[in-house]
């Protein structure tokens, strides 16, 4: 028994000591030297690192700022089983462009897949193009002309109000003038028709002027309103 325990000693000296032998080179790059890299949720450098690891399943995680919501992240696994080699990783980050459009609330679409609407921030790769669609136009820009902030205008035609007139300042205004020329020819018909009733007891002269000039007045205004009304007959058949 005594020699059992010994030889499992030994075992565990070798595998302990294969086990600190063994180790590889774990190599991480991107294409910004300001992306930050952590492995296990450890700070582990920027833009590019090499480190020496053993064998065991690695987390791997990219950002590009820690300060700025909804950037860019990137989020990845390397399993280490083999001693004395090199892995080599690569990771391509985006670049988020700014998009606006003149006039605003396009589609931003990429491959035919809908982004966001402008104004907005999108990820954008040198090998896209980017589309923007409103109102039946479409508009495509290769990234390559894209800067980081982009105003882009849409030749979009403008199309004319068909007013309805019911609905109209006009047809208020003139249903407003009906009204008043109606209350106005109506005032003057009765003070016209007390001053004939004011003649007929009196026999005066000059009460019979009076009828008549208040008779002109409302004449005036119902032939106004006759006016009037007769427009907006006309508006409404023409509609």
């Amino acid at each position: 028994m005594k020699y059992i325990y010994q030889i499992l000693f030994v075992l565990f000296l070798a595998s302990t000591s294969f086990a600190q032998d063994c180790k590889s080179i774990l190599e991480i790059e991107t294409n910004r030297d300001s992306s930050i890299i952590f492995i296990n949720d450890k700070l582990t450098g920027f833009g590019k690192i090499r480190t020496e690891v053993t064998p065991g399943k690695y987390f791997i995680t990219v950002k590009e700022n820690l300060f700025r919501w909804n950037e860019h992240e990137i989020n990845d696994s390397v399993n280490i089983k083999l001693c004395d080699k090199e892995y080599l990783i690569s990771y391509n980050l985006f670049d988020k462009l700014f998009i606006d459009s003149r006039p605003q609330d396009a589609s931003i679409y990429i491959y035919d897949s809908l982004m966001a609407r402008t104004p907005n921030f999108v990820n954008v790769n040198e090998f896209q193009t980017v589309s923007l669609r409103k109102g039946g136009i479409t508009k495509s820009i290769h990234s390559k002309e894209l800067t980081a902030y982009n105003t882009i205008p849409l030749e979009i035609p403008l199309t004319e109000k068909n007013e309805i007139f019911s609905e109209s300042d006009w047809f208020k205004v003139l249903v407003g003038t009906a009204t008043v020329f109606g209350a106005v020819s109506a005032y003057f018909k009765i003070k016209a028709d007390n001053r004939y009733d004011e003649y007929l007891k009196t026999n005066d002269i000059n009460k019979l002027n009076e009828v008549n000039r208040f008779d002109l007045y409302s004449g005036i205004s119902f032939g106004l309103l006759q006016i009037n009304f007769g427009y907006l007959i006309y508006k409404f058949l023409i509609e």
